[in-house]
């Protein structure tokens, strides 16, 4: 697992490291705030490497709430998205202001519980038929690389939840030309123009449904008839950034956590058992129906303990559109204030034993000791959307595995960890998986 985060008594205040550092979403970044915390303490500042005002490092959970929910009109995005701008143009994830606004009303309907209902039998559908792939490693006594299946598997479901019925035709076309996302592992600027390329896929269904308008409940159908509040649509481009956005955001973190939930699961036989029994007393069918909801509550802490230790969006940033103060500090507009979920769900003054993985301790009531210190989809206005989904989605795929299969770490040791953009693993994780 990863290094411990218990030496958190340093005071807090204005110390920091005094030589300029590129904090950016890497492996040197998440060492460095690691370090960092156990030095300066909660809250501390980095000299910016280009001259500019001081960067903010900030892990109490009150200035969290602060800066992500009670001011958080007084910040915009920070440093750290112009990758993900290159892949996603002006989509959701890194639009700002009233564009942002509107895309977020836009959207919102397509992800309330009642609208996502509509998918959970495709998802059961697409576990089932992974599960067939397993049993025949099982069979064969190989072991299966359940990080590249989860991969494989998340993008189907994304691509047929935003495409519905044109998904066959796209695949029968083009072959999955989004495959290369679970193909290429960089996400540099070659993969940039690669997936950027893809947008001409995107506009070419997006005219055909506009030619042929029909009623549709996959994502795309809601978008396109998504109305302002003075009743114009979404724009082609605008259609393409979102869809982009879903594809990229919708696929890789939902894989990431499943990959980590899947070596936590079978690196500790207690916790197999028991949510294996939980996944059992359930009807598979009825899943398929109203989806995982509040019948695993034990599986849902699994993905909750998860989140905790391997937070797939591990590194925020924030910047000050204005002047604005962060708790008795002053912040000058332009300043870049960075929270980590990584190192703020490791934080000893707000969990008991932190390096242990502990699903129980989300019914104890008493952990987090604060509620800002579990901020896995981030908070406030701009929350994941598609939280509500990816937990759905990684229920019901670990509801259905655990009913079929008895997992073992197949590595010698600890996976290691890759942090970019996503927090995910660096070369596979491999389990040997028994027939129940």
């Amino acid at each position: 697992m990863a290094s411990s985060l218990s030496e958190t008594s340093a005071p807090v205040g204005l110390a920091g490291p005094r030589t300029a550092f590129p904090i950016a979403p890497d492996d040197e970044t998440r060492r460095m705030l690691c370090r960092w915390h156990g030095e300066y303490g909660a809250v501390y500042r980095v000299p910016d490497t280009r001259g500019g005002p001081d960067h903010w490092v900030v892990h109490d959970p009150r200035l969290v709430r602060l800066v992500l929910v009670q001011r958080g009109a007084d910040y915009e995005k920070g440093r750290g998205l112009d990758r993900v701008r290159l892949l996603l143009g002006e989509g959701i994830m890194v639009s700002e202001g009233a564009f942002w606004a509107r895309q977020r009303r836009l959207m919102q309907p397509a992800f309330r519980p009642r609208a996502l209902a509509d998918f959970n039998a495709m998802m059961l559908a697409e576990n089932r038929a992974l599960a067939e792939r397993w049993a025949a490693a099982a069979t064969g006594g190989a072991a299966v690389d359940v990080a590249a299946h989860i991969s494989e598997l998340t993008l189907v479901i994304v691509l047929k939840s935003i495409f519905g019925r044109d998904y066959a035709a796209l695949v029968a076309a083009h072959g999955n030309p989004f495959a290369l996302l679970t193909e290429a592992p960089e996400r540099d600027l070659r993969f940039a123009a690669r997936f950027h390329r893809l947008t001409g896929v995107v506009a070419a269904v997006v005219e055909r449904r506009r030619a042929a308008p029909r009623p549709a409940f996959d994502f795309l159908g809601h978008m396109l008839a998504a109305r302002s509040r003075t009743g114009a649509s979404m724009s082609t481009r605008a259609l393409i950034d979102k869809v982009m956005t879903l594809i990229v955001a919708g696929h890789e973190t939902t894989a990431s956590l499943l990959a980590w939930a899947w070596y936590l699961i079978a690196t500790h036989e207690d916790v197999c058992a028991r949510a294996r029994v939980e996944a059992e007393a359930v009807d598979e069918a009825a899943l398929g129906t109203h989806g995982p909801g509040a019948d695993l509550p034990f599986i849902g802490r699994v993905i909750d303990e998860t989140l905790r230790l391997y937070p797939p969006g591990w590194l925020l940033s924030r910047r000050a559109r204005v002047d604005t103060d962060l708790g008795a500090h002053r912040l000058p507009a332009g300043s870049q204030v960075f929270i980590s979920p990584y190192v703020l769900h490791w934080h000893d003054a707000h969990w008991r034993d932190p390096e242990r993985f502990d699903p129980a301790r989300f019914a104890r009531g008493d952990e987090p000791g604060h509620r800002f210190a579990f901020v896995p989809f981030a908070a406030g206005p701009r929350r994941c959307v598609g939280e509500h989904m990816a937990r759905t989605e990684m229920g019901m795929h670990l509801a259905v595995m655990l009913r079929r299969f008895t997992p073992r770490y197949a590595g010698e040791a600890p996976p290691a960890m890759e942090s970019r953009i996503n927090l995910r693993p660096a070369a596979g994780i491999y389990l040997q998986l028994t027939q129940r």
